[in-house]
């Protein structure tokens, strides 16, 4: 009976929810509803939703096999700590998990208490609404609680790829990015319908940092986990589903900027609540595109078409209903100029690549799905259309992130600028020099990238040190700057690690016999042989790889092909030897069939320079934005 509990727990909470929808809409018509606290309705509703979850998380642990999201995403072999990623390792349990989140940030935002309660209560109704929508959507077309009879013996199994500690955490953070713009986007619509008052836009801060700073680690995450599990030797190929969580970074990336001036000028209050409104649209777009079956993806759910259908029903509700009231801002009111010259030009420049960026990966995106099923042409847009895009970008947006923060606000002198950053120009013709010199004879991109997050580095580098060993200067290191100075720097180490791993990498791919030797870089790998390992729940064939360097031994690698029981699935397990200046990456293939000793394997073996500063840049982003995010919360929480 205790899995009954849970989708009663949820027609529950579709209920209670319902009510403060028919409140957001019926209000037009000027019914009252004044007696309908939608703070209470908040508490309840997540109280019933949490409870739901815990009751599908039981069920997992316990290998409920009667209900069939654990017979198919679970088996009694299962390690405990899969059994609980198995919740979340599928649709039903994923969709459930982004509606408690969505109802956990409404829960949070009605225990505020220095918000003024006609705003919060009009925040929540637009919240509980969204709860609504999703309740509507998981209730009547994804229940997690389906039940078949007779119950199975064993279930099927949790995909392989889906069984490591990676995927344990990676999606409970994306979500929380994800969803946490749900509550962006109330507040947004809150802001409009409360006729604009710059003073609320205070009130949005704190989410936009959190919410960016959960997505940052999700995305970071799921990037690790990629290079690590898939085997292939990369972290990103531009596949749909990741670009569904890139998305809305970049404008949410975007919306931090602008929303630090939105109380000083109308223009970037609405650049701010446009920019919340399409944020959380793209977040949308992405569950759409995740679980709709029009896409064939590692990270896709496959799912009936029909559940896509309702999705881009609520996609379609959300947007037209947030820019309707969008509409409402847009006015024929001259705004405060801004001078191109200033550190607000240099932040709207930077706003317009960024949303033309977004909007070209979007195209690209979205446009196979179009032409497959308008033109029922098949296409593919791949890296090559991606990087091709992303390339020129990154040279104006780096120099806006290099130049901005010694620009003043308001209005600035050109040769007061040149003056102010003589010593920066100096530092980055120092770097582009040694830059040159160490990759001289190297791919003319890599040098040019090499040197725009270099140019990134030492500019924020000699920021801080103005802070740091400044003698005339006693302005304290504030969060502010501390905050910019982590994310720039991030950015930097981002564009180098992303550089060398993609232009400059190197991979062999061969038959290794016993014995043999490969040399890749400086490194020799001498292949020992396989043996067999047997895990908790699968079966291993596990390489043995002697790694030399300079003539002595420095490392033993072990990649593996698993086997699962259950799932009857096979997955390759690399080994990655991390390094400051790069990686060595060994995948274990398959015998050779043509050799009767059997001493003959596939090896891929790949050395991909600088890709742990991508992971030492995602700290350092996340770091900047948690900073923010207390700056904020201190006045607001």
């Amino acid at each position: 009976m205790t899995s009954e509990l849970g989708i009663v727990f949820l027609f529950l909470a579709l209920i209670l929810s319902s009510f403060s929808f028919i409140k957001l809409n019926f209000g037009f018509f000027n019914i009252n509803f004044s007696s309908l606290c939608n703070i209470k309705i908040t508490n309840i509703v997540f109280t019933l939703i949490f409870s739901s979850f815990i009751i599908l998380t039981y069920s997992f642990i316990n290998s409920d096999f009667s209900l069939d999201v654990v017979v198919n995403n679970s088996n009694s072999q299962l390690p405990f700590i899969y059994k609980i990623t198995g919740v979340w390792g599928n649709h039903e349990g994923s969709i459930l998990l982004w509606l408690l989140v969505m109802a956990f940030f409404g829960f949070i935002f009605s225990k505020i208490r220095n918000i003024n309660n006609e705003f919060k209560e009009l925040v929540l109704t637009i919240q509980n609404s969204l709860i609504f929508l999703v309740s509507l959507f998981i209730v009547f077309t994804s229940n997690p609680f389906q039940k078949s009879f007779p119950p199975k013996i064993e279930g099927v199994d949790l995909n392989p790829l889906l069984q490591d500690p990676g995927l344990a955490i990676h999606p409970p953070f994306l979500y929380l990015g994800y969803v946490g713009f749900s509550i962006v986007y109330s507040i947004s619509l809150a802001l409009i319908s409360n006729k604009g008052n710059f003073k609320f836009i205070e009130i949005l801060k704190p989410w936009v940092f959190i919410s960016w700073t959960f997505l940052t680690i999700g995305i970071g995450l799921g990037s690790w986990w990629a290079y690590y599990e898939l085997g292939w030797g990369g972290f990103w190929f531009w596949d749909p589903v990741e670009n569904a969580s890139l998305l809305p970074w970049l404008t949410a990336s975007t919306l931090l900027h602008t929303i630090l001036l939105a109380n000083k000028n109308s223009l970037f209050f609405k650049w701010t609540i446009f920019l919340a409104i399409f944020t959380f649209i793209l977040s949308l777009l992405g569950t759409f595109l995740v679980r709709s079956g029009v896409l064939v993806s590692v990270h896709a759910f496959a799912n009936d078409p029909s559940r896509g259908l309702f999705i881009l029903f609520l996609l379609l509700v959300i947007t037209l209903f947030g820019f309707i009231k969008f509409l409402k801002i847009l006015d024929n009111k001259n705004h405060k100029e801004i001078n191109f010259l200033s550190r607000e030009g240099v932040i709207s420049l930077n706003s317009i690549f960024m949303l033309s960026l977004t909007f070209t990966i979007l195209i690209g995106t979205i446009y196979p799905i179009f032409s497959n099923v308008i033109l029922d042409k098949k296409i593919s847009v791949g890296a090559p259309f991606f990087n091709s895009i992303l390339s020129p970008m990154m040279i104006p947006l780096t120099i806006g992130m290099i130049v901005g923060p010694f620009i003043k606000w308001g209005r600035d002198d050109l040769k007061f600028l040149i003056n102010r950053i003589r010593y920066v120009i100096i530092l980055i013709l120092i770097s582009s020099l040694i830059i040159w010199y160490l990759n001289f004879g190297g791919p003319i991109l890599s040098i040019i990238f090499f040197i725009l997050g270099g140019s990134l580095i030492a500019s924020s580098t000699y920021e801080l040190s103005l802070f740091l060993f400044s003698v005339k200067r006693k302005v304290k290191l504030s969060k502010k700057i501390l905050s910019q100075i982590l994310a720039h720097l991030g950015i930097g180490i981002l564009i180098i690690g992303v550089t060398g791993s993609s232009i400059l990498k190197e991979e062999k791919i061969q038959f290794q016999s016993i014995g043999e030797e490969i040399m890749i870089k400086e490194f020799n790998v001498k292949f020992l042989g396989v043996r067999s390992v047997e895990g908790e729940n699968y079966i291993s064939q596990m390489g043995l790889f002697d790694i030399s360097k300079g003539g002595n031994i420095i490392k033993r690698m072990t990649p593996e092909k698993r086997f699962y029981n259950s799932g009857k699935q096979m997955t390759t397990e690399a080994a990655i030897s991390s390094g400051i200046f790069g990686d060595l990456y060994i995948a274990l293939g398959e015998r050779s069939e043509n050799d009767p000793d059997e001493k003959k394997w596939t090896t891929r073996i790949w050395y991909n320079p600088f890709t742990l500063w991508i992971w030492m840049s995602v700290i350092l982003l996340a770091l900047a934005g948690l900073i923010s995010f207390v700056r904020f919360s201190q006045s607001r929480l």
